[in-house]
């Protein structure tokens, strides 16, 4: 039987399950009730928990919940920077209800702002607060290699910062705790809170935008790795042949052969060159394409456009086999807007059948909470933190 506990490993509990009894606290941790009595009653005492709901009877006493008590941690401002250069704006709390919601195309700024993208959120920070005082926590989400222990942004790949030290910087200026996080590890966490990921213990989130990124959850733990590094399955050298550059510096990334930047690109150029399309005179038209004209040409079953189509899909299923191989997940949940093409899908799925061992069973699916996603990363992020992160917690909690 163990003989101590931390109040830390109630609340941890309590925040997994929502709403616990006190008996079930005991046989959880393997005490008495009367010393999980006595750690409940310094959290009610602290206001961090309360008394929420009596449950059913079954002969005694009927059982009292404990739940968090949200009036004590102030709301969430949480941003978040995609690949596909869109700013998401969130406002929300704890118990992951989001109250605000707006999101702003960077591309739509003017070129000095693009340039600056710390002003940006600086300026959008500064705002808010001042419309709501009751913010009493930051959560900014980028992409690219982030050590979020030390609070850096080690390496943006689409967005320019004046200081990588993002943390320090507007903890310094707002006096309120901050955490940043990498935008496919806090989508993990949303996949593990809300998504279809809350049961599985085991699983990988692929990113496909701008770039590509992917993010592993083991045990119910984002595996990070050495350097914070794991999980770039865009920077996997896919194509030893290729002449392509990608944005890390070297050739033949799965990100410089098959991202919505890297399609857009192979499709251009081929119809530039003289190749036949459908998509030419939008082309000529708009003097470039978006993923919304290659998933027409898909649709219409373009020559072109399915031939470049279809080496992306075979490309992106080396880069899921090999993490399949590694990992072993249980579940694959796929992001991007040309996962939503069911022929698209399918080519990927009969590729990756190709490869994978008959062994590995696993599910492979659209993540099916759209640009929820984005909205809610930076609460999750936050969500994940409390009780586990003691210096964010106590900053964090209302006096």
């Amino acid at each position: 039987m163990k003989e101590n506990i931390r109040e830390e490993e109630i609340l941890k509990i309590v925040k997994e399950y929502g709403e616990v009894s006190r008996l079930e606290l005991a046989e959880t941790f393997g005490l008495t009730s009367a010393r999980i009595s006595k750690v409940t009653k310094n959290l009610l005492e602290k206001k961090i928990i309360i008394e929420k709901s009596v449950g059913e009877s079954s002969g005694g006493r009927p059982p009292v919940y404990l739940s968090i008590n949200n009036e004590k941690f102030k709301d969430i401002l949480g941003i978040n920077l995609t690949s596909n250069r869109m700013l998401y704006i969130t406002l929300g709390k704890i118990n992951g209800e989001i109250f605000k919601k707006k999101k702003i195309a960077i591309d739509l700024l003017n070129k000095d702002e693009q340039e600056d993208i710390l002003k940006v959120v600086d300026d959008i920070i500064g705002k808010e607060i001042s419309q709501n005082p009751n913010i009493g926590a930051l959560s900014i989400i980028i992409t690219g290699s982030v050590d979020e222990e030390k609070g850096i942004s080690v390496m943006s790949p689409h967005y320019s910062l004046k200081t990588p030290k993002v943390v320090e910087y507007f903890e310094r200026k707002y006096n309120l705790p901050v955490l940043l996080e990498n935008d496919v590890r806090a989508m993990v966490l949303v996949e593990k809170q809300i998504g279809s990921c809350k049961n599985v213990k085991n699983f990988v989130v692929f990113n496909l935008g701008e770039g590509i990124g992917s993010a592993n959850c083991i045990d119910k733990k984002i595996y990070k790795g050495h350097n914070s590094m794991a999980g770039e399955a865009g920077h996997i050298v896919i194509n030893t042949n290729s002449i392509r550059k990608c944005s890390c510096g070297k050739r033949g990334c799965l990100e410089a052969e098959s991202s919505e930047m890297a399609i857009i690109k192979k499709i251009t150029s081929e119809i530039k060159i003289g190749k036949y399309s459908i998509l030419k005179d939008i082309l000529k038209e708009k003097e470039f394409l978006t993923i919304k004209d290659i998933l027409y040409g898909v649709k219409k079953r373009d020559f072109l456009v399915i031939q470049v189509m279809s080496e992306a899909m075979e490309y992106i299923a080396r880069g899921l086999n090999i993490l399949i191989s590694v990992l072993d997940p249980e579940k694959i949940i796929l992001v991007g807007e040309i996962f939503s093409s069911k022929f698209l899908m399918d080519t990927l799925k009969f590729e990756l059948n190709k490869l994978s061992l008959d062994v590995h069973s696993y599910a492979i699916e659209l993540t099916k909470l759209g640009e929820e996603l984005y909205f809610y990363s930076p609460i999750a992020v936050v969500v994940e933190n409390i009780f586990e992160n003691r210096d964010f917690t106590e900053k964090y909690t209302r006096d």
